[in-house]
């Protein structure tokens, strides 16, 4: 009769572990840990404006022509992407995001004021100190170096107008700079992401970066 009893209790105690919910260990890969870095602040942490930031569409150096420039108040918000070199930053506007272009560009760093409350980031905080780095979900650290000066490429087809208002950027994204519609841009044969974007130099800016593939004429 015990032993009956006892058969009893195990086989009811191996069908309730049966319906048990699998536990899985925690990732330990680089792909875990990626995905750490993406659960914190995000890539565009929110910053004040502590005195008026002009904005221009390229980094303003000899030779650049054409550079336009908009003013964020003092007080609003702005979006902090990455730092140039000690003296400019590379900052989004979002009142003007998808609206009026350009709504990335390049301003003075001391212009930029402290951190606002937002999710996954505190209030107060200073803008960080690295130079051609940028907050990425791509990376154990979140951060990611920036291509600012891309190697230059045989040029294909010289001198085409591009069609549409685009931003320029690196191997990884990062925007480095902005064309206007109308602007002629040298092509080459140069792509990533397949095709998508083209590595293109731009003579107003004096840059080479690459823009999507449709807004070429």
């Amino acid at each position: 009769m015990i032993r009956t009893v006892t058969r009893a209790v195990i086989i009811l105690a191996l069908a309730l572990l049966s319906l048990a919910p699998p536990v899985f260990a925690a990732p330990t890969d680089a792909g875990g840990a990626a995905q750490a870095a993406a659960s914190g602040p995000g890539l565009f942490v929110q910053y004040t404006a502590k005195d008026s930031c002009t904005v221009y569409l390229n980094y303003p150096k000899d030779g650049v022509t054409a550079n336009s420039t908009f003013t964020i108040p003092a007080g609003h918000t702005l979006i902090w992407r990455y730092n140039v070199n000690a003296d400019w930053a590379v900052v989004s506007y979002s009142a003007r995001a998808h609206k009026i272009f350009p709504w990335w560009g390049f301003t003075r760093r001391e212009c930029i004021g402290v951190s606002v409350k937002q999710g996954g980031y505190p209030a107060g905080r200073a803008i960080p100190d690295r130079i051609r780095e940028g907050r990425s979900n791509q990376t154990t650290s979140g951060w990611r170096p920036v291509s600012f000066t891309i190697p230059a490429a045989a040029i294909v087809q010289p001198d085409l107008a591009v069609r549409r208002d685009a931003t320029l950027r690196d191997d990884v994204n990062f925007v480095i700079g902005n064309v206007q519609a109308g602007w002629h841009v040298d092509v080459s044969a140069r792509t990533r992401s397949n095709g998508h974007w083209v590595k293109v130099y731009v003579p107003h800016a004096r840059r080479w970066g690459y823009v999507e593939r449709s807004v070429l004429g």
